[in-house]
């Protein structure tokens, strides 16, 4: 893990200055991990972390528009599963629907996030897979900013689970935090 914190520093995928968050919440810092997905040295050993952590029957794996796509869809080819993601919102053209790519429903579904905050995406995306008859069975991030969004998705009886989380960033950046 140490080596994988090491070359997310290097390709400066922690940025500061002033940033607004999914999450609407102001911070001086951000987690860029779009930047990640440019660099086989780097989501190669993500992608390989993430696949240690599956636990449980999954059927399916979910992204959500548009940052965890490409993460879903890469773990999803490392684990021979199917891949769906979840829009934000409705399209008011073509089939107008939240949950794209094939399932039957029933499917057990691992939900990914490259970044959480408060929980309130992933919240979302879990309240629209189950209402298109998905089983969310497991949540997965990458980067925890440690700002209660694991909590919350805990407390809402789904198990979850990050890879790293902001204090390793911080840590390896030589700063205890970007206040």
């Amino acid at each position: 893990m140490t080596e994988l914190v090491r070359l997310l520093v290097k390709y400066g995928v922690v940025k500061f200055g002033e940033f607004t968050l999914a999450s609407g919440k102001k911070s001086n810092y951000y987690v860029d991990m779009r930047m990640a997905i440019s660099i086989p040295e780097v989501y190669g050993p993500i992608i390989e972390e993430m696949a240690r952590r599956v636990s449980g029957p999954i059927d399916l794996i979910a992204g959500i528009e548009s940052g965890s796509i490409p993460w879903a869809s890469m773990l999803a080819y490392r684990l021979g599963k199917g891949v769906i993601y979840v829009r934000k919102a409705e399209k008011s053209h073509g089939t107008g629907k939240r949950v794209e790519g094939y399932f039957k429903g029933g499917e057990g579904v691992l939900l990914i996030d490259d970044v959480v905050t408060t929980g309130g995406t992933i919240m979302d995306s879990i309240k629209v897979l189950e209402g298109s008859g998905l089983r969310v069975l497991e949540v997965g991030v990458i980067v925890d900013r440690l700002e209660g969004g694991l909590e919350a998705i805990r407390r809402a009886g789904y198990r979850a689970w990050s890879i790293l989380t902001i204090k390793d960033l911080f840590s390896a950046m030589g700063t205890n935090n970007a206040a």
